[in-house]
Formats: C-alpha cells, structure tokens, sequence
C-alpha cells in the first residue's frame, strides 16, 4: 500500500457479525475451487513472496523479475491465458533509471587520502582542488559558494530530518555548491541510504536529491583538498506487469471482464545494520497471494464464469501506482468492457474481532463492496464498510485509483489493520494469520463468482467523482 508513514493503533468496534471457520454449505460444482484455497498453498506462496531472497521486491530489481516470473508460472499452472506482450503472462516496459557509481571517489586532505562511506547521490563528474567550506544550520541563507562544502549532519536521523536536510542541500547548490559533504559517524542511517544508491531505481521527476552527495567521517576541515568524484550511471531496467485471463462461457458476456489485482512489489532494503530487508508480507505478499490462489480457484471450475475473469499484478505501486497506470494507459482488454476492478491488499493479519472480516476503500463511490458482501457471506466472510477506514485517504492510496480515474468502478479490499510493521524490516510471515487469510480469500472467491457469474453489475454512486 503507497501512503505516507501512517499507523494508527486504534480500538474499534467492528461489526458484530461472526462466522464459524468453514461453517457454510459448499455446493458440488465449486468443491474443486474451494479445496484450491487451503492454507498449505496460502503459505507457501505467501511464504516464498515475502522470503529474504526477495530482497523486499523494490522497482527495479532483479528479485522483482524473478517474483513477476513467479506468478506467470502461477497463472500458466492454474490454466490461464496470457494476457500480456504477444499472448504472454507479461506486460514488460523499460523505466529510466539511475544508480551511484561503488568506485571511482577520490578525497585527499592535504595530499593525504581520506575515508569516505559513499555517495548519497551523483550528478554530473566533478574534479575539484581548494578549500572546503563548513556550514551548519544556522547559515545565512543569502551565502555563496564556490566548490565543495560540508554540513554537520549529525542530526539527521528520521525521514523528516532528512527531507529537510534533502532542502537544505538543495539551497546550498542553488547558491553555487558544485558537490555537498556531509559528516557522519560510521553507524549513521544516512551510510545506509548510500548502499542503497548503489542499486538501480527509478529515476525520480521530483525530489529526492540532485548532484553529487558525498559521506565522509567527522573531521578536521582545513587545508587543501582534492576531491574527484564519478558521474551517476542512467540506464534501463525492464519491468513488468503479470496479466492472465479466465475468458468467459457466455458469447457476449465474456465480452466484458472483473478484473482482480494486486501490487507485486514493495520498499526493498533500509537500514545498514542487521535485519535490513523490509519483507512486505503483509504489504502486499498476501494481495498476491490472494490473486494466484483466486486464479487457482477460477480455474478449478468445470465451466468458467459468464464474464472473463483477469488476474494481474503490478510493478511500481509503493512508486505511485506507476505499474496500474501502465496497464490503464496500454490495456489489454477494452477498458470499455471492465466491469470493475477488485484489488486486494493486506489481508493477513486482522483487527481484533476481524477474523473471516474484509473491508473495501471508498465504500460510498460504488456498490461493489455490497455486492461483493452478497456473494462473500456465502463462503462465511463478511465484507464490509470499515467505520475508519473505508473512506476516502486510502481510497486513493493504491492502485484501483488509475482504474478509477479512467472511470472504472474500483475499489481495494483489506482484511488487517494498518500496523506497526508497515514498511518495516519486522513485516514477517510469521505475523500473518494464515487461517484469515485463506477463510477471506474464499469469501472473495465467492464475492468475485458473484460478479463474474452476470448476475449482478457494480454501478458507481452519484459521488464517485
């Protein structure tokens, strides 16, 4: 889920509607679907996504790759079609992208080399010999520089420390800074930012930081220096969103699709000491989990549903959906003919009173959460309107906001609560409520067979806009 650090540890009241684990009536046409929902393939998917060899699947990397080739297996498996480039499960585009050179920094005080941690970030290739300049906080802001300067960075520690220090920086090379120095002690988080600079990520059309950040140790900042520093590498990394189609039995109702969706990657690393790798188990290992088994499910029925059915993830959602926006801008299937786009995120690990519970975004834009509810309490799970949640912020904090803006009726759907270990190296699998997990994604099983079967069509509100 994309939205700014955002935990509430709230107490609530839930609805008082509670279901018994695997208390309802399976009709024999849909055994087959069911038992493809088990908690032994929940976990396992579950477990693999959100596993340290995935490295956090930030956008791009090469474990994003491999988690996008995993769930085109996925779909391939559960006897879907490929939706993406040329009949495959992949819908690939090239991203620019930049990354910090690892050598090539040259600093000697003096004539005598100095250690450094690293660049924060690069521009342009810098040679410079002279004096540096100390700044601290209390600087004017109307100085001048000329070459190098150093900030006293020791209290940048938080995120909002460090955007202001990414203002501050920006001021000092308004006023003629060519490369910015900043002293750090060598368990500084700042030396974590800079290992990962190393990477290749996005190149960004608004903040961040521009030019050449240099990390060096606390010192004394007099003579000569000499400072040679290598420009940024640009490039090109390919992603891709995982797109499978279940096409419908009806001539013309197969026409029209539901499609189900969820964000496939997450932040990547942070940190520079131990646990480094922020696993996003429950941010969105689960939604994917929920999409593979759910394609699983579709494809275990002996006849398809009326409608088609798609399944897709997507890269760049912790980016700003740049993933979905991707798709809406180049789909694969009429967009005319999207029924409604059911995304799913977070669903493992619930509030308490939450068990066999799900609650959708933007409750009031459409009915689709009620008729989802229609087809959900079938299989035992409630879907509902959350009394914090189900407005408007994370209404547009995920990527069924692209499909909503092309008009689409779309709305994400969570089964948790926004917890401390959002974002964080601690969002493990051994966090999740896996029997929650799998009793809610049979609940949007039975939801989506509601929709996907003709009998009912999602409309949008008079407020959707």
């Amino acid at each position: 889920m994309n939205f700014c650090r955002f935990v509430l540890i709230l107490v609530i009241s839930l609805p008082a509607v509670s279901f018994a684990q695997n208390k309802f009536e399976i009709p024999p046409e849909l055994k087959a679907s069911y038992e493809a929902i088990n908690q032994r393939s929940v976990t396992a998917a579950v477990s693999f996504l959100a596993s340290d060899e995935m490295k956090g699947r930030d956008t791009p990397s090469p474990e994003l790759t491999i988690a996008s080739a995993y769930v085109a297996a996925r779909f391939k498996a559960a006897g879907l079609e490929g939706l993406g480039d040329n009949g495959s499960f992949l819908q690939t585009t090239e991203i620019a992208t930049s990354a910090v050179p690892v050598s090539g920094v040259t600093l000697k005080q003096n004539g005598k080399a100095v250690k450094h941690f690293g660049l924060m970030s690069a521009g342009d290739a810098i040679s410079y010999q002279g004096q540096v300049q100390l700044v601290t906080g209390d600087e004017p802001r109307d100085t001048t520089f000329e070459g190098p300067i150093s900030i006293v960075a020791e209290p940048f520690t938080g995120p909002r420390d460090q955007f202001n220090l990414m203002r501050r920086i920006a001021r000092y090379r308004g006023k003629g800074a060519s490369a910015i120095l900043i002293q750090v002690d060598q368990n500084h988080p700042l030396i974590g930012s800079a290992k990962r600079a190393t990477r290749p990520r996005i190149v960004q059309t608004r903040g961040g930081i521009a030019g050449a950040v240099l990390l060096i140790p606390k010192m004394e900042l007099t003579g000569k220096f000499d400072l040679e520093l290598p420009g940024q590498i640009n490039g090109q990394a390919k992603v891709s969103n995982t797109i499978g189609v279940l096409r419908g039995s009806d001539p013309e109702l197969s026409k029209e699709a539901i499609i189900i969706t969820a964000h496939l990657d997450h932040v990547g690393l942070k940190g520079i000491v131990g646990d480094t790798i922020c696993n996003g188990a429950d941010d969105n290992a689960t939604g994917v989990t929920g999409v593979v088994t759910l394609a699983d499910a579709f494809g275990a029925l002996k006849t398809p549903p009326k409608r088609s059915v798609i399944f897709m993830t997507f890269w760049g959602e912790e980016k700003r959906f740049l993933g979905a926006y991707h798709y809406v801008n180049n789909p694969t299937w009429p967009l005319g003919k999207t029924v409604c786009n059911i995304n799913i995120e977070m669903i493992g690990r619930p509030e308490p009173g939450g068990f066999e519970k799900a609650w959708g975004t933007g409750w009031d834009k459409s009915d689709l959460g009620p008729l989802l509810n229609e087809g959900s309490q079938k299989a035992g799970v409630l879907i509902f309107s959350h009394p914090q949640f189900s407005g408007e912020m994370l209404f547009r904090s995920s990527d069924n906001f692209p499909f909503f803006e092309k008009g689409i009726v779309a709305h994400s759907f969570s089964a948790g609560s926004l917890h401390e270990d959002y974002h964080q190296v601690t969002d493990h699998v051994e966090k999740l409520e896996i029997r929650h997990m799998t009793r809610v994604i049979q609940g949007l099983f039975a939801g989506s067979l509601h929709l996907a079967s003709g009998e009912v069509t999602p409309k949008a509100s008079a407020v959707q806009r």
